[in-house]
């Protein structure tokens, strides 16, 4: 099979994990958000710490260190996942898991863009018009919500903020990762030390909840490590639509799983982001069929 098919795989993999995430951080109703995601950045990082050991990643992180626009870039790739964590974790645990996945259609659409502009990547007719049915879909479910989508919007722009940073980088995926929470770690060490001593968060908490919260680490990290291992493969446009799998999934999950209700207006907004999708993918399919023609 083609790297590129391979790079496909792995993002459908990590959006299909992410849509099915908030099953997991439901399980923890009773750890606060902000904790939960110390908790998360600490576990990972222990997670991450062992995959580049085992990989032998050390080398990359050491040429970063060395280089500032890299550690830039790995400061604010850092910054930006944090953000997209910690209010996704909050909307779960406050039952706007619906809301969390307007953010997640929102964001293909601030991706395709970032990708035609900062990439020059190209886009067919076809996938234009796929784009243009997406944003009324959207645009449909923002305004009944009747109120400025707050969580859909942090969602969304750090995220496809996050996924450009990660175009620009050069570090192997897992190194990458491993930088980024290596720098949110101190804070987070500091934020624990808080929640723990002083106001005894920890305090009748259960076996379960500690092991739920260590194991928040390797299942950050495994599609996350996908996530960026096809970012460098997979045109950034092909990226952006195929992160309505994930939200696709956390829609689902809102509506009959966590019964949140849904008005018919919302459904005719999901219905144009899932016609958009059809037609982006046989867009992407045709692109691929003249590129090969050409050579």
């Amino acid at each position: 099979m083609h790297e590129k098919h391979f790079g496909y795989l792995r993002a459908i993999s990590a959006y299909t994990l992410w849509g099915v995430f908030p099953l997991y951080w439901k399980l923890m109703p009773e750890v606060g958000s902000v904790e939960v995601i110390c908790h998360r950045i600490l576990f990972s990082l222990i997670t991450l710490v062992a995959c580049i050991t085992l990989v032998r990643q050390w080398d990359s992180i050491a040429a970063v260190l060395q280089d500032r626009n890299r550690s830039l870039l790995c400061a604010l790739a850092a910054v930006l996942i944090s953000i997209n964590w910690l209010v996704f974790i909050w909307s779960v645990q406050n039952d706007y898991v619906i809301e969390g996945s307007l953010g997640y259609f929102i964001n293909p659409l601030l991706t395709v863009l970032l990708a035609v502009v900062l990439f020059r990547e190209r886009i067919s007719r076809l996938q234009w018009i796929s784009i243009s049915l997406a944003f009324l879909g959207v645009a449909i479910m923002t305004m009944e919500a009747g109120r400025f989508p707050w969580i859909a919007f942090l969602l969304s722009t750090s995220f496809a903020s996050y996924a450009a940073v990660k175009k620009k980088t050069t570090l192997p995926a897992i190194a990458g990762l491993g930088m980024e929470t290596a720098i949110l770690a101190p804070i987070s060490i500091g934020l624990l030390f808080y929640f723990l001593r002083i106001q005894n968060t920890a305090e009748s908490r259960s076996i379960t909840t500690w092991s739920l919260l260590a194991l928040g680490g390797p299942i950050t990290t495994l599609p996350l490590v996908l996530f960026a291992s096809a970012a460098q493969k997979v045109p950034l446009v092909a990226m952006g639509m195929l992160q309505y799998v994930g939200p696709s999934l956390q829609f689902l999950l809102g509506l009959f799983w966590f019964r949140e209700d849904v008005s018919t207006v919302r459904f005719v907004g999901f219905g144009f982001v899932w016609v958009a999708l059809v037609l982006f993918t046989w867009g992407t399919i045709l692109l691929e069929r003249e590129k090969r023609l050409a050579q």
